[in-house]
């Protein structure tokens, strides 16, 4: 018995020893950096739209359209006198088409231009760069795969390579992504071992890797015990 605990201890070591480093180092690294700078919140201003100032009922804006058009409530960014501002805004479906209503006035929302894009992106910013280019993406990088195209892409000049994913409709930033969101992006996909989409933390590979650990444990215990236990002496 002692003789396969310790051959399973020796070999399940060799093989496990740099996961096992993996998982140390990666959950120190994640422990260290705050979650609220790893998701950039720091980075961004965000608002929500006041619904008391919602004149027009949902039933106008749903007689404009077919009897089977759905209505939901939604929101846009503005800028008023160059403050941001949010406004509440009826999102209409109707026969695959999607409609934007001001809930205040009524008025249909045309939508929203590069320039204005660029414009809502920097003042959304609290950082100290200066906003260096944007792109409208009709395919997602990695970084923010889970959701859905078009986005625009707002890349500013900071230390951190700040990047902004906003909703082509709204104006409203998604995502952001920095330097630092990528190095805990690295180090969560050495902790979870999914090396190709960073996201399955039941993926076999883990799972086996883990029950392999767990069974280096327990042959070390055995061993431990066998050492350290209480030997009986015989006396004549």
């Amino acid at each position: 018995m002692l003789k396969i605990c310790r051959w399973l201890h020796n070999w399940l070591g060799l093989i496990l020893v740099i996961q096992i480093i993996c998982w140390f180092l990666s959950g120190l690294v994640m422990a260290i950096m705050p979650i609220e700078q790893v998701r950039g919140e720091h980075l961004r201003q965000t608002l929500a739209s006041d619904w008391q100032s919602a004149a027009l009922a949902p039933a106008a804006v749903l007689a404009k359209h077919q009897a089977g058009a759905g209505l939901t409530l939604s929101q846009r960014l503005i800028l008023q006198e160059q403050q941001l501002a949010a406004i509440p805004v009826y999102l209409v479906a109707d026969q695959g088409q999607l409609y934007r209503y001001h809930a205040a006035t009524g008025a249909m929302l045309e939508p929203l231009t590069e320039p204005q894009i660029r414009q809502l992106a920097a003042a959304q910013y609290l950082g100290a760069g200066q906003l260096r280019q944007s792109h409208l993406l009709s395919q997602l990088p990695a970084e923010v795969k889970n959701l859905t195209p078009p986005l625009w892409q707002v890349q500013f000049s900071d230390a951190d390579h700040t990047t902004f994913y906003l909703d082509p409709a709204t104006g409203v930033v998604q995502r952001v992504r920095t330097q630092g969101w990528r190095i805990f992006d690295f180090f969560w996909m050495l902790h979870i071992m999914d090396y190709r989409d960073r996201s399955n933390f039941n993926n076999p590979l883990l799972i086996s890797s883990a029950a392999a650990a767990l069974l280096f444990t327990l042959t070390g215990l055995v061993l431990l015990w066998q050492r350290l236990r209480p030997r009986r002496r015989y006396t004549a």
